[in-house]
């Protein structure tokens, strides 16, 4: 498999999963036929230096060190877990589905790129649900487990910078909850993404809004969580980085010339205020995993970009925390989820 087409050759991400997991009780391993110079050094050549693998430490938590400070949450243990629960949450949201493009076990995407992928999870799931599938996961923290599908693998790169990969070479592109990632995500992202894919490939972003929405009235403008919401968004935009884009994710896939373009958006509750139990559960899981990840969320664009001391900002999630447990407030958060289709005919 080729994992890395590039423009030059070259290889500018940075290879951190290595090993792969494989029943040997049921499957032969065969023989590689093309040994080639060429495909070992793409593989053999690239390893993890020490200074992305050594963290940057601050507020008690760990960062990212591979461009340092262009991402603004946690990436320790505490956070990882975290992430891992959220995509359970999504997973169960979404029905079980990782993905909305429309394609199937019967018509399956060959090349598949995942950015920002986090822990992994998500590739993971997809190079076990299309095993036939080449999945790449890229990510500025190399925090992925080490036993992974044999059809996939995870890069250190920043995707803000120029990629490394052909145009036209991937079936399918997928981003989750990115929250701030990039300064300009239409330019870094869409427009990318429209390039490398295929004609005929899909895009799909799936973004949660933070700021809390309400359909009875309930959830006044002093509610905790919502002005915690606005001061991430305010601190965000502080730091050139737009936190809150589901609203804008449609038009750009539009405006960059995908067709085809869709979106749905999902209510996922914060607590268990919603009478339907499956939303019930939804939202009592999410009500933990959002408390719990707060102090890791907020820290670091708020003492940076919000004017606060890391002690305000600890003081202030108290009450966020407390709001978030009012089940008098009936709050829910936005998940859109928007794909759209590269024209046939288009390089």
């Amino acid at each position: 498999m080729n994992f890395l087409p590039s423009n030059n050759g070259g290889c500018n991400g940075f290879q951190f999963t290595f090993e792969t997991y494989l029943d040997s009780s049921s499957r032969k391993i065969e023989v590689d036929s093309d040994l080639s110079s060429s495909s070992r050094d793409i593989y053999d050549s690239v390893s993890l230096s020490e200074s992305i693998s050594k963290y940057e430490e601050q507020f008690g938590r760990t960062y990212h060190s591979y461009r340092a400070g262009s991402y603004h949450y946690p990436n320790d243990p505490t956070e990882t877990e975290r992430l891992d629960d959220q995509y359970e949450i999504a997973k169960e949201l979404m029905e079980g589905r990782n993905y909305f493009a429309p394609f199937s076990r019967k018509n399956p995407p060959r090349k598949v790129l995942d950015i920002g992928t986090g822990t992994g999870t998500w590739a993971i799931d997809m190079g076990d649900e299309f095993p036939e599938a080449e999945i790449i996961g890229t990510d500025l923290s190399p925090v992925q487990p080490d036993l992974v599908p044999p059809n996939v693998r995870f890069f250190v790169e920043d995707s803000s910078e120029e990629w490394i990969y052909a145009p036209n070479h991937f079936d399918y592109i997928h981003t989750r909850y990115t929250l701030g990632c990039w300064k300009d995500m239409k330019s870094q992202i869409v427009q990318r993404a429209f390039d490398h894919l295929k004609p005929g490939g899909w895009l799909e972003c799936q973004e949660l809004n933070m700021l809390p929405v309400c359909d009875d009235g309930s959830m006044t403008d002093d509610y905790k969580l919502l002005q915690w919401a606005r001061d991430m968004d305010d601190a965000s935009r502080a730091a050139d980085r737009q936190l809150v884009i589901g609203d804008d994710i449609k038009r750009w896939l539009e405006e960059v010339g995908f067709v085809d373009v869709q979106q749905i958006v999902l209510k996922l509750p914060v607590g268990g205020w919603a009478k339907e139990p499956r939303l019930k559960h939804l939202g009592m899981l999410w009500q933990r995993n959002l408390s719990g990840g707060l102090s890791g969320l907020s820290v670091g664009l708020l003492h940076r970009f919000g004017g606060k001391t890391t002690e305000q900002v600890e003081v202030d999630l108290v009450g966020v925390r407390n709001s978030m447990f009012d089940r008098n407030v009936h709050a829910y958060m936005k998940i859109h989820v928007v794909w759209g289709r590269k024209p046939d005919g288009i390089s």
